[in-house]
């Protein structure tokens, strides 16, 4: 009698798919022959051990203390040593209020289906990541926000802007000093869009002609220009179409080009030199400028009317020097990505040359702090970055030290002066002249000057010039 009684409750169980139960501490107290053959481990065993000990993932615990049923992921390791995916679902028992049990049923129905579940899963995981690999190489976009480095929460909130930007079509325009990674941003923003799998074209507004611009950004048709390709060429925008286009340096877009540019971004389509027949376009644009563009607004090298179109959504990346806690893990990534590069075993940097590093003002930022660890990889003569190995940036003078040579001789204050006072007053001069011009801004007028702002500081200290 007893025997039937539980032939008929592995019945029942097998018909609701129950593989297992436990009791209120999560030990089993049934598993049925599928259990056993999908584990390995005898019932004998499993009677009497928790679930979690013999299951790793099980969420039996949880259902037991939550009252709620939980699905998960598990891995049963079996006979042959390989881990196996499976899917449970853990329901608990009540009686009453109280949980007194949970059973446990799974996804499958044999081990043979689960194997075959994972040897498709692992097939089409494969194939997934080659496509995902030969897209990102067809699009053209390099990186993506986990290559920008830095945990401050200046970078912690730039990605969070990144991420947002990415999930909108709208335009995108990107402020930041020159040498902040304002492409890498732009990279980063086409990344993590539902554009990713499509074209990310760059334009250099600053590098292309001015009579070039218009084919460069619209293309042309066949005949329209004598030695012009065959079949005639698509310009950047129709390259770009369903993905994303980063116009670099939009502040030396030349005036003519930005109501043409403008009337794309409103209409969405372009027309070819050539024809006057129009081609809509998907395109979505991301601009960077190192300048303000309000400032060119009103002095009038840029439209008012395209600042408007472009500054839909801002992103401005803060300098380095805002960021200075960020200098140490960019300093470390550099050293092993060019030591690396450059056939070093540099293995770090001591705590007086990181120091230095991190007092220094940066004006060039991050792209300053990658040239400075280059130049100090190939002075140095140890395995390690001391001081003497950015010695060599004390002596740049070219970097450090202002170009007299267009000051003419009519600007000498006393041509009898040896020429060190004359040079001393010319220098002077030349920042008083300088601050002027930026309205007392230090950080303009040492931007200017191409000097560091600490070595302006020394300056106005030595001549005594007090704003």
């Amino acid at each position: 009698m007893a025997i039937l009684h539980e032939k008929c409750v592995e019945l029942i169980f097998e018909q609701a798919g129950i593989i297992a139960v436990t009791d209120k501490y999560a030990k089993y107290i049934y598993v049925n022959k599928r259990w056993e053959e999908d584990t390995g481990i005898p019932r004998d065993v499993a009677i009497g051990s928790f679930n979690h000990d013999l299951i790793e993932g099980s969420r039996a615990i949880t259902a037991i203390k939550t009252g709620k049923a939980v699905s998960g992921d598990v891995f049963i390791k079996t006979r042959n040593g390989k881990d196996l995916p499976g899917i449970m679902t853990y329901m608990p028992i009540f009686n009453g209020d109280d949980v007194v049990g949970c059973f446990i049923s799974s996804s499958f129905l044999s081990v043979d289906q689960a194997y075959a579940f994972l040897e498709k899963m692992e097939s089409i995981t494969a194939e997934y990541e080659f496509l995902k690999g030969e897209l990102k190489k067809r699009s053209g976009a390099r990186y993506c926000v986990e290559d920008i480095i830095g945990e401050s929460d200046a970078i912690k909130h730039l990605k969070e802007q990144i991420y947002f930007a990415g999930s909108s079509n709208s335009t995108v325009l990107i402020k930041g000093e020159t040498g902040t990674g304002k492409e890498l941003v732009a990279h980063s923003i086409h990344s993590c869009s539902t554009r990713s799998i499509f074209s990310f074209v760059k334009v250099n507004c600053s590098a292309i002609p001015e009579n070039l611009l218009e084919s460069e950004f619209f293309g042309y048709e066949e005949g329209t220009f004598t030695g012009g390709k065959k079949g005639g060429k698509r310009g950047k925008f129709e390259k770009a179409h369903l993905g994303s286009i980063f116009l670099d340096e939009i502040n030396h877009l030349h005036l003519s080009m930005q109501p043409k540019l403008l009337r794309v971004l409103q209409e969405k389509e372009v027309e070819r030199l050539g024809t006057s027949e129009s081609i809509s376009v998907d395109a979505r644009v991301i601009a960077a400028t190192n300048v303000s563009l309000q400032e060119m607004i009103r002095e009038g090298m840029f439209r008012e009317d395209l600042y408007y179109r472009l500054n839909i959504m801002t992103i401005s990346i803060p300098p380095l020097r805002k960021r200075r806690e960020d200098i140490p893990l960019l300093t470390d990534a550099f050293i092993q990505k060019l030591s690396k590069q450059m056939g070093r075993n540099i293995k770090g940097i001591t705590k007086e040359a990181m120091s230095y590093l991190q007092n220094k003002d940066w004006p060039g930022n991050v792209r300053e702090l990658q040239n400075v660890i280059e130049r100090a990889i190939n002075a140095s003569r140890r395995d390690v970055l001391d001081l003497s190995a950015f010695a060599v940036e004390d002596h740049l003078e070219d970097r450090d030290q202002m170009d007299f040579s267009n000051l003419r001789r009519s600007d000498y204050e006393d041509i009898n002066k040896p020429l060190i006072e004359r040079k001393s007053s010319l220098e002077k001069e030349a920042i008083l002249k300088t601050l002027d011009l930026c309205e007392q801004n230090k950080s303009k007028a040492a931007r200017m000057l191409n000097i560091s702002r600490t070595l302006l500081y020394k300056k106005l200290e030595k001549y005594k010039i007090d704003i």
